[in-house]
């Protein structure tokens, strides 16, 4: 056995290790968490329909989600719920199945259910809706990637994948851009993040964490013009890029929801006044002028 594989094999192990040590056992009983959201039934919102009724509700394939999750796809999926449209849904990570049927039970009739895993025995899986699909390959295979999805794209990307950080990252980078306007590119379990055994450490610069902060400066790229001469021109680039697509960051535990406009800006945001002695200003329109302003957020 090669150095390499070696290495892989002890990182794989030392995951392992880390996943135990930061998981309580109750985490991995479905009855136990059951009680526990059940305790907790305020927080969660539990609602006929909701995202946890869906959840707590399967009696298929088998699921894993944190507590906190219920609450936050409940909160960002309800839109396209409210919206009651087909929408298309790639998920990074397939595990037992669970989630994609999941999806399909939740988001409207119709819905397209897509699964990526780098694990061929996904493909034998029996799914109970012919709408759901899987990919075998890895979503940090830009050939893979080119190969199968050249003409696909998304309502909602969820990467529950390997959670090693260069992963996420590439993942980000290859699938982001296919995100249709609108859509929310959802990152699972980014508490792996803050562990070396995962690519990452507390403040590295190497961490998908310490990566999705820094596109926080996207949001903000005309106020950072004069630190532009500072800044690697890749940054740059990326910066430029994502300030005309990324609507908003949102960051939860072990979580984080990137929203894209509902169409690319074309220009800064505009400071208007209201109220006694404020001047009439055209408001204009941030896309053309068939676009309605509200419209610019989901």
């Amino acid at each position: 056995m090669h150095f390499k594989q070696v290495q892989l094999v002890i990182n794989f192990i030392r995951r392992k290790i880390d996943s135990l040590i930061y998981m309580d056992n109750e985490d991995f009983e479905l009855a136990a968490v059951k009680d526990k959201f059940n305790e907790n039934c305020d927080y969660v919102h539990v609602k006929k329909n909701s995202f946890y009724d869906a959840y707590m509700n399967n009696d298929s394939l088998l699921c894993h989600k944190w507590e906190q999750y219920m609450h936050i796809y409940n909160k960002h999926l309800q839109p396209f719920k409210s919206e009651n449209k087909p929408v298309n849904i790639l998920e990074i990570g397939v595990f037992k199945g669970g989630s994609l049927e999941l999806w399909n039970r939740y988001l409207p009739e119709n819905s397209k259910i897509i699964g990526i895993d780098i694990n061929p025995d996904c493909k034998n899986i029996e799914f109970h809706n012919k709408n759901i699909q899987v990919f075998t390959g890895s979503a940090s295979d830009k050939n893979f990637i080119e190969e199968n999805f050249k003409n696909h794209y998304f309502d909602i990307i969820i990467d529950d994948g390997s959670h090693i950080s260069s992963d996420v990252i590439t993942a980000f980078e290859a699938f982001f851009p296919k995100l249709n306007p609108g859509g929310l590119y959802i990152i699972e379990d980014l508490h792996t993040s803050y562990w070396s055994s995962y690519g990452g450490d507390f403040l590295s610069k190497k961490s998908s964490i310490e990566y999705l902060k820094r596109l926080i400066d996207s949001l903000n790229f005309k106020y950072i013009q004069k630190f532009k001469k500072n800044l690697p021109l890749d940054y740059i680039r990326q910066l430029s890029t994502l300030n005309k697509e990324l609507a908003s960051i949102t960051f939860y535990d072990s979580v984080c929801i990137l929203e894209k406009y509902m169409c690319k800006k074309s220009r800064a945001f505009k400071n208007y006044l209201s109220g006694e002695g404020a001047a009439y200003s055209d408001l204009g329109m941030l896309c053309n002028k068939d676009t309605k302003f509200e419209r610019f957020f989901r």
